[in-house]
């Protein structure tokens, strides 16, 4: 059974009204954010997908009060954010756990604030066990695979638990196969700890896989001042988990790379503005 109360577990909404960033550069102000609006549903896994520089981090950040909009607001279930706010947490492409703490010290380092020993010590063995590291728990992160690295950090993100999980490219660094499981291992953990997704990915296969919708950014610095960054919103049919050979996954994953501009069969994206390599 979950120490975790069904209040506790309970997914939030994300609404993003007209938000706006910017940053500046030796040669002028870039727009890297422009006119986002957007809610996440509770629950659902939103996929971000773009061009390199098309803002999917920065967008990241604004939704986890790491960093704030030049112009307009992000609301958690009608609440205005204002900086972290502990109803989100983060897990980065790298797994960043401190090396000198075991797996169980550094998953032990994501639980709230006040968290008495006991409810702590048992919510960490929960976590391992859903991730698979129960038999790790005991060692460093030197003395394991990239795979339960990453599982770890997964699992600190957890910890706290969240209402809105952020996910920065979890499994770029990891090698295919370990992809692939680590793929599998997030809509388990999604199933058994429910919570809002949002996930930045440079594979559009990924994004079908694993997203309910898929969001596709502009990068702004190719595009007439006013352009919004989000180009497209898919819809991803189906239920999880999905079949990767899916032919309607094939035909999405096909409209997303021509709109990136890297498909083969036509000589033209079907957005010009977001002509540029994955």
């Amino acid at each position: 059974m979950s120490l975790t109360s069904a209040a506790e577990r309970r997914a939030h909404t994300v609404t993003l009204d007209a938000v706006r960033r910017t940053f500046p550069t030796p040669s002028g102000t870039r727009t890297v954010l422009h006119a986002v609006d957007l809610e996440l549903r509770a629950g659902e896994i939103v996929a971000l997908v773009g061009p390199s520089g098309c803002g999917k981090s920065t967008l990241l950040r604004q939704v986890s009060g790491l960093d704030t909009p030049d112009s307009g607001r992000i609301l958690l279930d009608g609440t205005p954010l204002a900086g972290v706010d502990r109803r989100t947490a983060v897990a980065f492409q790298e797994p960043r756990l401190l090396p000198w703490r075991t797996l169980t010290g550094n998953v032990a380092l994501g639980l709230p604030r006040g968290t008495d020993t006991q409810t702590g010590r048992a919510r960490v063995a929960e976590l391992l066990r859903l991730v698979g590291l129960e038999e790790s728990a005991g060692l460093r992160p030197r003395q394991v695979s990239g795979g339960m690295a990453q599982r770890a950090s997964l699992a600190r993100a957890l910890a706290r638990n969240p209402g809105v999980l952020l996910l920065d490219e979890p499994f770029g660094a990891l090698d295919a196969l370990t992809r692939l499981r680590m793929q599998d291992l997030l809509l388990d953990v999604h199933a058994a700890e429910p919570t809002t997704v949002l996930l930045v990915t440079h594979d559009v296969e990924e994004a079908l896989y694993l997203a309910d919708r898929v969001l596709l950014l502009r990068n702004l610095a190719r595009c007439p001042e006013g352009t919004p960054t989000v180009a497209r919103v898919i819809d991803v049919p189906g239920a999880r988990p999905r079949d990767r050979a899916d032919h309607q996954l094939a035909e999405l994953r096909a409209e997303l790379l021509e709109g990136l501009g890297v498909a083969t069969h036509h000589p033209a994206p079907l957005d010009p503005d977001l002509h540029h390599s994955i």
